[in-house]
């Protein structure tokens, strides 16, 4: 793997675009489940989702990276992690409250427990890697592609569509990235399987608490 492809993938699948990933596979495996949503819900439903777990984190870290609260926007060292870690542990849950069914349903908005679920995996991933922060760096980028696959391959068993490819290319991509993250030594070895134990772990938690219950 050269310089440029190890950048390739480390910016592709940055752990921010994830969530939006995510919702983007929901949407390829289960058309149908949302066809009766209005576009103007629908539309709002994906700026909330975006503007949570990609807009106002990344402003928030920017702002960080001004005060000089962090040192770079790779976050590089392991103590530096904490903040953010929180931000984006504070906006994921925020995301899965808002999006997870209620009693008394938005009549803005769309809640529904397939998209929350994934949100939730996502948030017990990040939960887990603030964790194991306290003893060593995690990588984030394998957590978060890791993330992907496993939404993939956990929905693919219920999925009407084909999914063989995007299983494997999803699998292509933690290996990918995984080497990307340690070619350009950004992370050890060990931490990228942190990263993907977390992004495995995650997922599957909340595979347990909602996926079948929400198909």
């Amino acid at each position: 793997m050269n310089l440029l492809f190890a950048r390739f993938f480390s910016t592709v699948f940055h752990p921010i675009f994830i969530p939006f990933y995510s919702l983007l596979i929901v949407l390829y495996m289960f058309p149908y489940r949302y066809i009766h949503i209005y576009d103007k819900i629908w539309n709002l439903t994906i700026g909330i989702i975006i503007a949570m777990t990609m807009v106002m984190p990344a402003i928030i870290v920017f702002i960080m990276k001004k005060l000089k609260i962090v040192e770079d926007y790779d976050l590089s060292r392991q103590k530096q992690r904490i903040f953010p870690y929180l931000i984006f542990f504070f906006f994921y849950l925020m995301t899965f409250l808002t999006i997870k069914p209620k009693i008394n349903s938005s009549p803005v908005f769309m809640e529904d427990s397939l998209i929350a679920s994934v949100l939730l995996g996502a948030t017990i991933s990040l939960c887990l890697a603030f964790f194991l922060n306290n003893f060593l760096k995690v990588s984030v980028h394998a957590m978060g592609v890791t993330n992907l696959f496993m939404v993939v391959s956990l929905l693919s068993r219920n999925s009407h569509q084909m999914t063989f490819f995007l299983v494997l290319i999803s699998l292509l991509a933690v290996g990918f990235t995984g080497s990307a993250r340690i070619y350009l030594r950004a992370h050890t070895p060990r931490e990228v399987y942190y990263g993907i134990f977390c992004g495995i772990l995650g997922q599957l938690l909340a595979f347990l608490v909602y996926f079948d219950k929400s198909l």
